[in-house]
């Protein structure tokens, strides 16, 4: 996530993100959004379950991070069962928005190697791998050495 977006998350959620304070988020801006919506529901239901705004107290977010196309958010300690539905909520949303932009999105395996990510029609357009030559037959002359082989 950029410094900006990184930056207004930490500073509407302190104690929340106390424990990301010299990290970035492994994100992409385009779950900018996504992450601000369930901060904030987290935030509330702390409070309505009367937890103590204190940083021995209060949750605390240990890993914010984008994985096999989803968004991860693990805490350094137990929450309640209310913030974990919340956190899975946001889980099953991600794999609905893509990454980069927070356009309606489907997860992809961009290299068909396991690398996945959730992507829009226009992104996955414009970062699209470059394509893997299985015929070595086909590669360029000066990509091959002088007996052939690559």
């Amino acid at each position: 996530m950029n410094p900006e977006n990184t930056s207004k998350l930490l500073t509407a959620y302190p104690l929340l993100y106390r424990n990301l304070r010299n990290q970035s988020f492994e994100c992409e801006d385009g779950w900018f959004d996504l992450v601000w919506q369930v901060s904030a529901e987290i935030e509330a239901a702390a409070q309505l379950e009367g937890i103590p705004k204190t940083a021995k107290a209060w949750p605390s977010v240990g890993i914010l991070k984008q994985k096999f196309g989803t968004l991860r958010v693990q805490f350094g300690t137990r929450v309640i069962e209310t913030i974990e539905a919340l956190v899975a909520k946001a889980y099953e949303r991600s794999m609905e928005r893509c990454e980069l932009c927070g356009a309606p999105a489907t997860r992809v395996d961009r290299t068909q190697g396991g690398q996945m990510e959730t992507l829009c029609e226009s992104c996955r357009k414009a970062h699209r791998p470059p394509p893997r030559i299985q015929d070595k037959s086909k590669l360029p002359v000066w990509m091959l050495e002088r007996d052939g082989k690559l």
